[in-house]
């Protein structure tokens, strides 16, 4: 039996815990190609395949994973305390391998923000920008020496105004499960023959939905939408979620509309 996905068993909790009194089986053993993750079964009848898929933006991601899975950074040859944020274009190699002598430079400069530079300094802003660099950061630590990765996110994925319902987010889903990336995805569900036919979709941190589409599901109590999700035909039911630890799990069905449940963490 194939291993399941962090994000199949995390929504597998999720719906057990929706669901009382159905199975939440998991259905892709890894025997055959292009299979459905899930089936739910009532009284022994499958009644629903599901497939579990995210949001991600997968640049952003898999840097941040390769800069911060190694645990704490930290350099003999600097203060430390430093937040640097990177473009998601940045190469992971060249970070490890330039950054901290551009940062040896600002402390010695006794900058504290890249911004802080100018006249003849400003080739290490050209420097940093080359790195992919967005802008650093330097402040109080317990642990010296240490350098802080975060990647930048683009404006209209980290901040702006929000509605009084979660409509943004029922607007933006039904757009992006209609692009090209998610057609194995409508596919598998397609060929499942099941008459109900579930997506589970969880927002990453870093995910390509705008802020106001996310917002919503970080909240606590968060706004539901109001309206329907414009979803493909090979789509019956949706659940959605975020992956920060509040925030509720939505659910829409064309029987009952938009409900929450909560989130098992």
């Amino acid at each position: 039996m194939q291993k399941m996905r962090n994000e199949e068993a995390w929504a597998q909790v999720c719906m057990q815990v929706a669901l009382p009194g159905v199975e939440v089986s998991h259905n892709d053993d890894g025997r055959a190609d292009a299979v459905h993750d899930f089936n739910l079964f009532r009284g022994g009848h499958r009644f629903a395949a599901v497939e579990v898929t995210t949001a991600a933006d997968s640049a952003s991601l898999a840097l941040w994973k390769i800069m911060n899975g190694g645990g704490r950074w930290i350099r003999e040859d600097l203060d430390g305390g430093w937040l640097v944020a990177l473009t998601s274009t940045a190469r992971a190699k060249r970070i490890w391998a330039d950054l901290p002598a551009l940062l040896v430079e600002l402390e010695r400069l006794g900058a504290q923000n890249l911004s802080d530079l100018h006249g003849y300094s400003r080739h290490l802003i050209n420097r940093a920008q080359r790195l992919g660099v967005v802008h650093a950061h330097q402040s109080a630590t317990d642990y010296p020496g240490s350098i802080y990765i975060t990647i930048e996110l683009p404006l209209e994925r980290s901040g702006g105004m929000v509605g009084d319902t979660g409509d943004a987010f029922a607007r933006w889903v039904g757009s992006w499960l209609r692009q090209p990336s998610q057609a194995d995805n409508l596919s598998k569900l397609q060929r499942s023959g099941a008459d109900e036919r579930h997506l589970f979709l969880i927002l990453p941190g870093f995910t390509v939905a705008p802020f106001e589409a996310y917002d919503p599901l970080m909240r606590p109590s968060g706004p539901l939408p109001a309206v329907a999700p414009s979803m493909p035909k090979e789509i019956t039911h949706l659940w959605v979620m975020s992956t920060w630890n509040s925030g509720d799990v939505f659910f829409w069905s064309p029987e009952k509309g938009w409900k929450r449940f909560e989130k098992v963490m």
